[in-house]
């Protein structure tokens, strides 16, 4: 571990310990800010950062504060944007940004503001619960505030501006706290007042919006509940087990009964306009280290390690790369989901969705104790030990699927996102359309006259596709669903461990079997309709 001071890191927890009770930090040392330091993001990420960890030093209500606040996961991250919480009331009627002021000035502030509208307070969930916004004892546990310089090493403070390096293949094992720009929320401007992603504003009148309206968790649902026993289906659930006891004795398509509730190969339905095909888990698969290299190639990717060996261009070829953030500091992967849907129009329409997913929930990693005498403060990532299947906690809408006027199959594609700039092309598919409906007089709308394709053939056509690619993203491959696969392959769920044993995270879950076709080689998902409302 490298260090700016001989200051041992315990000495150091041991002062702030004593420091706390100390407040006799003269406010004027930093009223008078140099010009140029005053510009340079180094100096006051510092600045900010120093004042958060005195702030969290001499104030448990201010740490509360911030953890119940991380805990509402506004962006599905535990992040809490400073610019929406910087008036709020702590205690003592002073606001968040009165308790901070006391450490730093506000020429800082301001000029750190204008930096970073944006700025973030993140609190990470640590490999192996070490530290997490569930766990978070604001009794007793005082966060360290951790920032990246312009040089992207990642240096952390305390509330008496000790500073200390993390190298990238270290992982904290105590308290903390980190200070960046949001990667979700970016401040609104002309150009972006026409996106249809929901708004934020300040009490001061800014705004800012969502990067894609999936990470908005501002107004958030209640999530899918399972039931303790294995047999026992959620409400949401029970249609399609019924679905897969209708295919089973009556040769139908499990989709039949969910969107048309057409329960026999003779039947007719109409369609039900509020179910949606969503995707319920994602896992990568292949090489753990080898799909790690894959998808953290770019420096705003999260990564666990550091390496001076030099390997091929192609992060798919084995060996390791040269790595320089660390895996618990820069939040959660992006995954594009493209959904590719033909119409009877002879157009492809291209839905855009995105997940967000921390990599804790993807990697295991496989992680060794770094000693520094009597107190352990940190590990080392040494490599990914296993990839993990990440069970969406609300099941991610895709489309509607009426076979009326969209194809029989659709196709899905992901890739990591790691650039904003996009590029499209037009190509041209084939695709089959089902043509088994007709208009009912008596109910006023169209039915699906028996199951599967009925007795009338399927039409096939081409059709004309326009594909949108992030530049610089890994694109991940393509799987292809087709509307009579099945959807539950067992007639009960079954008990899923996670979490680490003997801690808070450890829980067993039942979740339903589903079809487990759907892979491309570099990922797998689970996908099946639900009713949204």
């Amino acid at each position: 571990m490298k260090r700016t001071t001989k200051v041992s890191l315990f000495l150091t927890i041991l002062l702030i310990t004593l420091s706390c009770n100390d407040n006799t930090f003269d406010t004027t040392l930093v009223s008078k800010t140099n010009t140029k330091l005053i510009e340079d993001e180094t100096f006051l990420k510092n600045r900010f950062s120093v004042a958060l960890a005195n702030v969290f030093c001499e104030s448990e209500a201010s740490r509360e504060f911030i953890k119940q606040e991380a805990l509402k996961q506004f962006d599905y991250e535990y992040d809490v944007l400073y610019m929406l919480i910087k008036d709020r009331v702590i205690e003592n009627n002073q606001t968040f940004e009165d308790l901070l002021l006391r450490f730093m000035s506000k020429d800082e502030l301001t000029s750190l503001l204008k930096k970073i509208p944006n700025l973030t307070i993140f609190i990470p969930a640590l490999p192996e619960d070490f530290f997490s916004p569930e766990t978070w004892n604001t009794q007793k546990e005082i966060p360290l505030v951790a920032y990246m310089n312009n040089n992207k090493q990642i240096l952390y403070t305390d509330n008496i501006g000790t500073i200390n390096t993390i190298e990238s293949d270290e992982i904290p094992a105590f308290p903390i706290a980190v200070v960046k720009p949001s990667e979700r929320v970016f401040l609104q401007t002309s150009s972006t007042r026409n996106s249809d992603s929901s708004i934020l504003t300040a009490q001061n009148g800014t705004n800012f919006i969502f990067t894609h309206k999936e990470f908005d968790n501002t107004n958030p649902t209640s999530k899918m509940q399972t039931k303790g026993v294995s047999t026992d289906y959620p409400e949401k659930l029970k249609k399609i087990y019924e679905a897969k006891d209708y295919a089973d004795k009556n040769g139908i398509w499990q989709r039949d009964y969910i969107y048309y509730n057409i329960s026999k190969k003779d039947g007719s339905g109409i369609f039900q306009k509020n179910i949606s095909e969503c995707i319920y888990s994602f896992e990568l698969s292949g090489d753990p280290n080898n799909m790690y290299r894959l998808i953290a190639d770019q420096g705003d990717d999260p990564h666990y390690s550091e390496y001076e060996v030099k390997v091929p261009k192609d992060p798919r070829d084995s060996g390791r790369r040269d790595y320089a953030l660390s895996f618990w500091f820069e939040g959660n992967f992006e995954f594009i989901v493209k959904i590719y849907v033909s119409n009877t129009q002879l157009i492809s329409n291209e839905i855009i969705k995105a997940i967000s997913i921390s990599p804790n929930d993807l990697f295991e990693l496989n992680i060794e104790n770094i000693n520094t005498g009597r107190h352990q403060i940190k590990k080392r990532a040494i490599g990914i030990k296993n990839l993990k299947k990440y069970y969406l906690p609300n099941p991610l809408p895709l489309f509607d699927w009426n076979i009326e006027h969209y194809s029989s199959s659709i196709k899905i594609s992901i890739e990591e996102k790691d650039n904003e700039v996009t590029e499209q092309k037009l190509i041209e598919t084939t695709s089959n359309f089902a043509s088994n409906f007709e208009f009912n007089i008596g109910l006023g709308e169209t039915i699906k006259k028996g199951a599967k394709f009925g007795a009338s053939a399927s039409t096939t056509q081409k059709v004309s596709t326009t594909i949108t690619t992030h530049l610089d993203s890994e694109q991940l491959g393509d799987v292809i669903i087709n509307f009579g696969d099945d959807i539950v392959i067992k007639n009960e769920m079954d008990a899923v461990v996670s979490g680490v044993p003997g801690r808070a995270s450890y829980k067993t879950t039942y979740r339903p079997v589903l079809n487990p076709k759907y892979t491309s080689g570099y990922y797998k998902i689970e996908v099946l309709p639900l009713a949204l409302y």
